[in-house]
């Protein structure tokens, strides 16, 4: 099999990474002196975030979350919420089938051991070596600094000067985005990202990027590093722009609090207003929010983490670790992807934690590439919430856009076409140009799938509006329907 690991690690390292006393090792080697610990559900004992000045811990909210966290169950085989996948004597393809389904049913997937672990310290050399990595400027979150001002934790350093710094208990320090562009979805499960497959393996011959200007988050922010020091925690949010998250933990070991809805039948009103209680960060998560439910994902060297659209999310990282990531679209996810837009309509400036640019250009490429589709199954909700996205783009631009950005981008609303400008600009960046032939045709397409379904504008929002979010719904065949846009 391609992506599981044909040889195990030894044993003492598992048995080191899963061992009760995560927290004595560290102190005071690289956290200070009057660290405070919690024991978590499964036994394991962790530091909690401390940097301290003036003999005050200045994290100590961080730490506080991190108790309530430890204080939810850890997530089991038997859960109805997230899927554990044992990686080990699968074939890629059932690997592969077993994920896809998971996410469509807007559930987290876990897959252990899917790859082999690397080495215990990461170095500078190993980072470089394994993934183009040098001793880069980047952005550093510095967590005495976000203690201060939630809004500002950044500062200047380099990837060598964190590493360095896991030797310094008085700081804390991680790197959330470091661009890896030569590293997609890895293997086996490259195909499931339908945009890279289809909106752009699918449309570039007939819609040439000669009238079009992507964003570079388009190609380049596909996959990236995330690097910590030990004791970080990352406080509720979901991941923006309606993206499926793919996380896998190279070096170290990270605990994902899980939150879904407990009821998913109600409201987008009332679901906003939940969340917005979750993530509000002045929120007391001893008790989890009322209307959510809540578990722990623990994954260690070598596993690997799937979050369908939407999933809100904690992170703590309770030893130094190294992980890569990154996201990517699914037609089979498209409800999901609609419904985390919406709440980023609405709270976009507290719900997410970055802004990825020109997901409705790849949007109507999805749409364009649909009858073309001779493998790809497409779901009733899911495709209804594809086309409603890019026919009314409006109602989807997160509350984190600059309300000074040129709204001149008109084209798809209702349907309609533009009359003028051979190309237009998009609501996500004044300087990124759509080709005004592919949005005639995305929004052409669009409009004959929904009337294929019998449905006009007011029963697609129903349809979306009055159902469970995570509702995928039946599969569909639309070939006959959108015969004329197969014509060559």
């Amino acid at each position: 099999m391609a992506f599981a690991s044909s040889s195990a690690p030894p044993k003492d390292r598992y048995v080191r990474l899963k061992s009760e006393d995560l927290a004595s090792p560290l102190i005071p080697s690289e956290m200070p002196y009057g660290t405070e610990t919690v024991r978590w559900p499964n036994g394991q004992v962790t530091v909690l975030p401390t940097v301290m000045r003036d003999g005050r811990n200045v994290l100590e909210r961080d730490a506080k979350r991190v108790r309530q966290m430890a204080a939810l169950p850890i997530s089991s085989e038997t859960s109805s919420r997230i899927d554990h996948i044992h990686a080990t004597g699968l074939q890629d393809r059932d690997l592969r089938d077993q994920v896809a389904a998971t996410l469509r049913n807007g559930r987290c997937a876990v897959v252990y051991k899917a790859m082999e672990p690397g080495p215990e310290k990461i170095t500078l050399q190993y980072l470089h070596d394994q993934f183009g990595i040098s001793d880069r400027l980047c952005s550093l979150h510095d967590m005495a600094r976000r203690a201060e001002d939630w809004t500002h934790p950044h500062k200047d350093g380099t990837i060598g000067r964190l590493l360095d710094g896991v030797g310094y208990p008085d700081e804390q320090l991680c790197a959330l985005d470091i661009p890896l562009p030569a590293f997609t979805v890895p293997s086996p499960f490259q195909t499931l990202d339908h945009a890279a497959v289809y909106a752009w393996g699918e449309t570039t011959h007939e819609y040439s990027l000669e009238d079009t200007r992507p964003h570079p988050d388009a190609f380049l922010n596909r996959s990236w590093g995330l690097l910590h020091q030990a004791g970080i925690y990352s406080a509720p949010h979901h991941d923006s722009n309606g993206l499926i998250t793919f996380v896998k933990i190279v070096s170290g070991m990270k605990m994902w609090g899980i939150y879904d809805l407990e009821d998913t039948s109600v409201s987008r009103d009332e679901a906003a207003d939940i969340f917005y209680g979750l993530c509000d960060i002045d929120t007391d998560l001893s008790q989890v929010p009322r209307g959510l439910v809540a578990e722990v994902a623990v994954l260690h060297a070598g596993d690997m983490l799937f979050m369908p659209p939407g999933k809100f999310h904690e992170v703590y990282t309770p030893l130094v670790t190294f992980a890569i990531g990154g996201h990517f679209l699914s037609y089979h996810t498209m409800h999901l992807s609609e419904w985390s837009c919406y709440l980023d309509q609405l709270h976009g400036s507290l719900f997410t934690n970055q802004e990825q640019q020109d997901t409705l250009l790849v949007l109507r490429r999805m749409v364009v590439a649909i009858p073309r589709l001779s493998h790809c199954k497409l779901y009733h909700r899911a495709v209804v919430a594809l086309c409603t996205m890019v026919l009314n783009p409006s109602q989807y631009i997160s509350q984190r856009a600059s309300e000074s950005e040129d709204m001149l981008h008109r084209s798809g609303k209702g349907g309609k076409k533009m009359k003028s400008r051979k190309a237009v600009k998009t609501t996500s960046s004044k300087n990124n140009l759509d080709s005004k032939r592919c949005i005639d045709m995305a929004d052409e397409i669009a409009n004959c799938v929904l009337k294929a379904l019998k449905l006009d504008n007011p029963r697609a929002a129903s349809v979306l509006d009055d159902q469970p979010y995570d509702e995928v719904g039946d599969e569909v065949e639309l070939g006959e329907e959108l015969a004329e846009f197969q014509v060559y």
